[in-house]
């Protein structure tokens, strides 16, 4: 399962012996306060002879003094016991050991949180304390980009900015964007999804307000019906057929508009999510942020990662192979991890090849044949793997 170095599962066991003198009561922030989508990079050392998943369960990020909601992150510990991951303050957090759909959980709200890692042996505990500072988005992030989606034959791409702005490359066409007036007062634009011919499309905000453009039917929106979601909505997806949509919320709750029917949601406790992707045969694909849980719908069926699972870095995105039976997921250092047929489909990550981004990645698209894919930088840089190519912007 380990893709690019980035991530890898793991089965849980028991604590055994390790740990020892070794294991460190300090944890290093590369920044001590911010507001959620902060990026912070977290180093600490667990102790010699520490395994992720079997006997380090990795840290969690809670409110200071342990009470109430949290997320809870692994990675893997080299040798000595010392580890490093790259983690993104979220706007949602569950709740460790609770179930149910729409059960404990709740916004990260201004204040102080800490960073909490046990040692292997479970005698040590090592901490560090975060302020955060508001309850949204960093205002250096207002205007990055944050979605890329293929035509339908893959010669070309729209890429959609957090202000409303959408691009074209390729044989794609620009069917408008959205006033940034509007995108800031929904929280800011957080993906796009095109219709079935390619000629519109959809933007989402982080309200659960829904634009429509080309020939994209509008089918309703959470915000003009005034719901407000579980935790800001981090993606949208629509149907095969695009006749509706879904929009997932941070805190992992589903909703469907027009065709776009709801078949399950998974437990909030394995929040933060970071996307929703439909499969072409129907259903779709709900990811976590934290611990790389794929859920698989129709079916409700939990079929990969969750606590334990150890990656390098928070989640950004999914994509979805052709079959619908397997994924591609993102992390914000360019690592792609598979799930399913997608196994069979690795084409490379950027950690694999040696390469920083210049910005945190922030998504990830398939090409049609599934024999390629795309990441999406903050500053909109794309890289290509596989079949994937990079096009001009289209006149």
């Amino acid at each position: 399962m380990l893709a690019g170095a980035a991530l890898a599962v793991v089965a849980s066991a028991g604590l055994s012996a390790c740990g020892g003198p070794s294991a460190s009561k300090k944890l290093s922030l590369s920044v001590s306060s911010g507001p959620p989508g902060t990026v912070v990079t977290v180093s600490g050392k667990a102790g010699g002879g520490c395994v992720a998943g079997t006997n380090w369960f990795g840290f969690d990020f809670q409110h200071a003094g342990g009470k109430g909601p949290l997320t809870q992150m692994t990675t893997p510990p080299q040798k000595n016991g010392s580890w490093s991951v790259t983690f993104v303050v979220p706007s949602f957090l569950g709740s460790a050991g609770k179930t149910g759909v729409g059960g404990p959980g709740g916004a990260t709200t201004p204040g102080r949180y800490e960073f909490v890692a046990p040692s292997c042996k479970g005698h040590v505990v090592a901490t560090a304390a975060f302020q955060v500072t508001s309850g949204g988005p960093p205002a250096s992030k207002a205007g990055g980009y944050v979605g890329i989606v293929p035509t339908v034959d893959g010669q070309g791409y729209w890429l959609v900015r957090a202000n409303g702005a959408v691009s074209a490359f390729g044989d794609a066409r620009s069917y408008g964007s959205l006033a940034p007036g509007k995108a800031a007062s929904g929280g800011g634009v957080i993906g796009l999804a095109r219709t079935y011919d390619g000629h519109g499309y959809w933007l989402a905000t982080a309200n659960g307000g829904v634009y429509d453009f080309g020939d994209a039917h509008d089918y309703g929106s959470l915000a003009s019906k005034h719901v407000r979601p579980l935790g800001p909505v981090v993606g949208i997806a629509a149907t095969p057929n695009g006749k509706g949509y879904w929009l997932l919320s941070s805190g992992g709750h589903v909703y469907g508009f027009g065709g776009a029917k709801v078949l399950g949601m998974p437990s909030s406790h394995l929040a933060p999510f970071d996307a929703i992707a439909a499969r072409p045969g129907g259903g779709y694909i709900v990811t976590a942020a934290d611990d790389s849980a794929v859920y698989l719908y129709p079916g409700n069926e939990f079929v990969y990662g969750g606590p334990g699972t150890a990656q390098a870095t928070t989640l950004v995105g999914t994509a979805v192979t052709p079959s619908g039976n397997g994924a591609w997921e993102a992390g914000m250092d360019g690592g792609v991890s598979t799930y399913g047929d997608a196994q069979n489909g690795f084409y490379g990550s950027l950690p694999g090849e040696g390469v920083k981004p210049s910005a945190p990645i922030t998504a990830i698209a398939g090409t049609p044949d599934g024999r390629g894919y795309w990441l999406l930088g903050a500053k909109g840089h794309i890289y290509t793997f596989g079949d994937a190519k990079v096009f001009a912007a289209s006149s």
